[in-house]
């Protein structure tokens, strides 16, 4: 039969009018589901529920009728592999034992029926210990030739066997066949190297290893890759090569099925959706899951990111919760940066024994879906651009992002070989290494064009040209006892109320020296190692001319030079007056115009958007004030926060989307517009409506 949808009832009635119209419905809304391509590059919110084996008896329609009350718009579900949750027709493939019908053609029916799109899980790293007695050589080997012990009675399966190679996409086409899925995820992808225990694994040694290793490097696999070998330095590359070619492989094989399922899985290669999971019980940054987000956004325009908060501490407590506020942070940060909402536990969602958190997973949940039409579709608005390469996990990249966002900076991720830099009022660039020709041509043409350019750490050289140094000099190594002197006239230059009170700030790193040309600036002084003990010997005698700041201005732009890694200071010991160097060289040697300024304590991270369209913008606030130590526990209201912005078009009114609240406008400074929040608690956010 050929569908029409708009005729659909009736064509549908004529040939089969014994269906009921929840069937019906159901039944288009697994076609309109199915023809919108790259669904999945619009946020969405997802749960998943990794359902156990003995849940196949559960009340699907409660379990979908919680989803649906929790603001879900998608479900990652157990569809196949270690255990199937429909009756397959493959011998090789085990099914749920405690099934009874067709739980996961009973489940996709009633989320369609709800709008709500059914990603499929499968894991192909195991399998059944009766198909493992049955097939010996789809199995992980130790060193000694033997396979994985049995977990649970599951069994290691190798990336190389015939498994992973040929039946699982016999298993996935089985299963695209016969549901109209949304997508499809893959979990414990590539080669594990332990167990959920933690006990080793190692490197598989299994004779599709061992051949397909040679075929490629002609070399012997080795045995644990901790050998001084050849084939020792090639496993990694082997691994990264392989898991490659196999998403490569799903991918095509899953497009060919329907182009419009979503491929999402730990990997890069090969899927639509990149997954990452905050799955720590403590807080490891407070800025991670904006940290991801944002990077996910630079390195993959084409995919989407979907970082997941995962509900429990660790493995062997998987039934347990982590902190609710901690959870919510998870979420808010992945959301206000354009990726998915996405949250897992074990078990139905339900079904929960500590339901500690499910209200706050509920709450943003329920937010993103009120407030969608404002939260998608939206482009930052940063006044700084933050180059960052590869994964940017140095402690100078995440010392920069801390004062940046305590001093309320908005900023985005750039990188110097991919982006347009002429877009960015300033620049800042943490130099870990000799920078290439190419970008220090790309810099210069950058603040010729009016760019405003702060370089950090080193070595920056004179073929930097916008900088105007003259020569390039020794590389102080890191000491004990160094300082970097403040003087009055730095004091007066720089303008920052927090040097009132500071002479001097620690140096713990190295420090690049150079010789400025006619027309630059040197600012600050190195102070030569200290005596530090006993007390009555802990003086200096000397300060050195050596600048540790250089700047120059130009027609139009202007740079700047800390040669010493100030973010990784600041990261280290937290101290206000390397903040307050960056912030003056901002501000008063680089005139930094700030289309964003928040008046409220460092504990507000603060994110500025705007519309594609050009209809509004926004500045959200998210309430830090919880955090004790790295516990997350409620925030603490903060009162009569400011918001002030330079809009880019005349704002007819402003409003909080939490709240739902007016905000009276007043003016600002420089042509701007300010509003005041009365009460900030876990989050908001400040619309201006144009």
């Amino acid at each position: 039969m050929k569908w029409n949808l708009k005729h659909g009832w009736f064509v549908l009635a004529m040939g089969m009018g014994l269906l009921t119209a929840q069937l019906f419905a159901a039944d288009l809304a697994d076609l309109v589901n199915r023809a919108e391509p790259d669904w999945w590059l619009t946020p969405r919110r997802m749960i998943q529920t990794n359902l156990r084996e003995i849940d196949a008896g559960m009340d699907v329609k409660a379990y979908v009728a919680s989803l649906k009350a929790a603001g879900a718009n998608v479900v990652l579900f157990n569809v196949g592999g270690i255990v199937a949750n429909y009756p397959t027709d493959l011998p090789y493939h085990y099914r749920n034992p405690f099934m009874k019908g067709d739980l996961t053609g009973e489940v996709v029916k009633r989320l369609h029926a709800e709008g709500i799109r059914v990603i499929a899980r499968f894991d192909f790293s195991k399998v059944n210990e009766r198909i493992a007695q049955e097939h010996p050589e789809w199995l992980t080997r130790d060193a000694d030739g033997r396979s994985v012990p049995a977990y649970n009675g599951q069994v290691a399966t190798c990336l190389n066997s015939w498994y992973q190679q040929e039946g699982m996409l016999k298993i996935l086409g089985e299963a695209i066949d016969r549901y109209p899925i949304d997508g499809v995820f893959f979990n414990m992808i590539g080669y594990p190297r332990s167990d959920y225990s933690g006990r080793a694994i190692g490197i598989c040694q299994c004779v599709n290893c061992r051949q397909r290793f040679h075929e490629i490097f002609g070399l012997d696999l080795p045995k644990s890759g901790q050998e001084k070998t050849p084939a020792a330095e090639k496993y990694q590359e082997f691994t990264r090569r392989t898991i490659r070619e196999q998403f490569e492989k799903v991918n095509a094989f899953v497009k060919g099925k329907n182009p419009n399922l979503a491929i999402c899985t730990y990997t890069e290669s090969g899927v639509d959706v990149v997954r990452k999971e905050s799955n720590s019980a403590l807080d490891n940054w407070v800025y991670e899951e904006s940290f991801r987000t944002r990077l996910a956004r630079l390195k993959y325009p084409d995919k989407q990111q979907a970082n997941a908060a995962v509900h429990f501490p660790h493995y062997p407590h998987r039934h347990a919760s982590v902190s609710p506020d901690l959870t919510r942070k998870r979420l808010f940060g992945c959301m206000i940066n354009g990726g998915w909402l996405d949250f897992y536990c074990i078990g139905r969602f339900n079904g929960q024994e500590d339901r500690l958190g499910l209200d706050q997973v509920e709450d943003v949940f329920r937010f993103h879906a009120a407030h969608e039409r404002w939260l998608t579709n939206t482009v930052e608005l940063a006044d700084v651009g933050l180059a960052v390469e590869s994964e940017g996990r140095g402690d100078e990249v995440r010392g920069l992002i801390g004062i940046l966002s305590q001093a309320h900076v908005s900023y985005e991720f750039v990188s110097l070989a991919k982006n347009d830099l002429a877009k960015l009022p300033a620049l800042i660039v943490p130099v870990s290494g000799p920078l290439p020709a190419d970008v220090t041509r790309k810099l210069d043409d950058y603040v010729k064009g009016g760019g405003r350019l702060l370089l950090t750490g080193g070595p920056v050289t004179p073929e930097l040209k916008c900088l105007g140094l003259r020569a390039t000099g020794e590389t102080r190594p890191a000491e004990q006892g160094i300082y970097i002197r403040i003087r009055h006239e730095d004091k007066a230059r720089l303008k920052q109320p927090v040097l009132a009170k500071l002479d001097l700030v620690p140096l713990n790193g190295e420090l690049w020296t150079a010789t400025m040309a006619e027309g630059g600036e040197g600012w600050l002084r190195f102070i030569p190692p200290a005596m530090f003990g006993p007390p009555e010997k802990c003086y200096y005698t000397s300060v050195s001319d050596i600048p540790c700041l250089y700047a120059r201005s130009l027609d139009r732009g202007a740079v700047a030079w800390i040669p010493w890694r100030v973010g990784a200071e600041f990261e280290a010991f937290g101290h206000a007056g390397y903040a307050a160097l960056v912030m003056g060289v901002l501000d008063e040697l680089l005139k930094l115009p700030r289309r964003v300024r928040v008046d409220g304590p460092a504990l507000i991270e603060a994110n500025h958007r705007a519309d594609r369209a050009g209809k509004f913008e926004y500045v959200s606030l998210y309430n830090h004030s919880g955090q004790l130590d790295n516990v997350i526990g409620a925030p603490v209201p903060i009162r009569d926060v400011t918001v002030e912005i330079i809009p880019a078009a005349p704002v007819k009114q402003a409003r909080l989307l939490k709240s739902g609240a007016s905000l009276p406008l007043k003016p600002g400074a420089a042509g701007g517009v300010a509003c005041t929040v009365p009460v900030l608690n876990a989050y908001d956010v400040v619309l201006f409506e144009y």
